[in-house]
């Protein structure tokens, strides 16, 4: 009972007076989606970050979002396309109802792999890195991201991004985010064991042989567990190996370790908690249920500026569909307890 008196008081304090009401009296389940991105360059090469907004804040609407973390996409050095936090602020300022903002994919993230290209991390980098990141947090930011540890190349201008995910300034990153109460938002295929890429992806630019990275990532997990280390994109499996056995072992060992889920299209048709026609996958359903205080909604879908040529696979609706799918219970604890948790700053 306290848990679910919390849980409305998180609500109203968010000023969602009509999520502190039963979900039965609702039209759809409200849900917080933790990680969206918006696509904001045009045709013409200026930045409609508003425009993007928009198309955000429609589907919102329509899909029953209550609010929408957007964050910067983690950009390796000198992408034409990097942006950070500033570009985000406004349209996070205008509407503090519906979006708050990561920040750290345009200015961590080229540091990381600086580092790495280097073989080692210069008194001068590690400076600069905490200086990046305490800024960050004196921000009106609500988490680190996204930032890549193993980030595959699905097109041109959608890079290949490797760092180890125990190296020392990801080690770094994890005691300053806990300094500040701040979660990490970690994109990362699982390799559990070697493994050859997929056929269906181009190497070069990504690697013809994969490695493994799980052991990496537990030390990660283990260096500071006051930090939260939300992994994206389960459900969106690009090596086959993103199990929910697998899942079920990280989440029982690191009491600091978040999953959120994302269901697209554009990934090999394995490890997807819900199919289409088909419904919840029972191994995947019984693990949402039994770990239902670790999982969130984060759909990753683009939002593009209106008069933009660029396509992105559309999912906005995954997430919905999956909560529809659950207990009620379970769908609320999912779409809106969890993510207060793991964001505190949504709720100030």
């Amino acid at each position: 009972m306290r848990r679910r008196l919390l849980g409305g008081a998180f609500l109203a304090g968010l000023g969602l007076i009509g999520l502190a009401q039963p979900l039965s009296a609702q039209s759809l389940r409200p849900y917080i989606d933790v990680h969206a991105h918006l696509f904001a360059v045009q045709a013409r090469g200026i930045d409609d970050y508003s425009g993007a907004a928009q198309a955000a804040m429609r589907a919102m609407g329509e899909l029953g979002a209550l609010k929408m973390i957007v964050l910067p996409p983690p950009f390796p050095p000198d992408h034409p396309n990097s942006y950070d936090f500033e570009a985000l602020l406004p349209i996070a300022t205008r509407h503090p109802d519906k979006l708050a903002i990561m920040g750290g994919g345009g200015l961590l993230n080229p540091m990381l792999l600086d580092a790495v290209r280097a073989g080692q991390v210069s008194p001068t980098l590690r400076q600069r890195f905490t200086l990046a990141a305490e800024s960050l947090a004196a921000r009106p930011i609500v988490g680190y991201g996204e930032i890549a540890v193993e980030h595959f190349s699905l097109g041109n201008l959608h890079p290949h991004l490797s760092v180890p995910a125990d190296h020392p300034l990801l080690l770094l990153l994890c005691d300053i985010a806990a300094k500040h109460n701040l979660p990490i938002d970690l994109h990362m295929e699982a390799i559990e064991r070697p493994a050859d890429l997929d056929s269906r992806y181009r190497s070069p630019p990504n690697p013809a042989r994969l490695m493994p990275n799980i052991e990496a990532l537990e030390r990660l997990l283990a260096h500071n567990r006051a930090t939260r280390i939300l992994w994206a994109h389960a459900g969106w499996d690009n090596t086959g190996q993103r199990t929910a056995a697998l899942t079920r072992r990280l989440l029982a060992a690191h009491p600091n370790l978040y999953i959120s889920l994302k269901m697209g299209p554009d990934s090999l048709a394995v490890n997807r908690p819900f199919e289409r026609g088909i419904g919840l996958d029972p191994e995947w359903a019984t693990l949402l249920i039994d770990r239902s205080d670790r999982f969130l909604i984060g759909t990753d879908q683009f939002y593009v500026a209106p008069n933009s040529n660029r396509r992105f696979p559309q999912h906005p609706g995954s997430g919905r569909t999956l909560l529809d799918a659950l207990p009620e219970d379970i769908a609320r604890r999912i779409g809106i307890e969890n993510p207060l948790r793991v964001f505190p700053r949504l709720r100030s």
